[in-house]
């Protein structure tokens, strides 16, 4: 009997040197900075700069700023930036 269509497999991509186990096949900004720095809601005196390697043929480097996303893969690597305003 044929399987059925399982969606993406789940791959370990890497935040900020910490390994973190992703089921979808894409992840979005906001995504990424709340798995950087969980429970730390984003506030009006905090930006991110959100940063990736190793991804997919022709995106292998790049930024992800807020409302986009990009598709993961496996050993992906963001690192997430805050810098705060005072």
């Amino acid at each position: 009997m044929p399987q059925e269509n399982q969606g993406p497999k789940p791959v370990t991509i890497i935040v900020n040197t910490r390994p973190h186990v992703w089921e979808a096949k894409e992840i979005t900004y906001k995504q990424v900075v709340e798995l950087a720095y969980p429970g730390q809601p984003p506030n009006d005196q905090d930006t991110y700069t959100v940063r990736y390697s190793r991804g997919h043929d022709g995106h292998g480097t790049g930024s992800l700023t807020d409302g986009h996303d990009v598709r993961v893969k496996k050993g992906m690597v963001f690192d997430v930036y805050r810098t705060s305003r005072s």
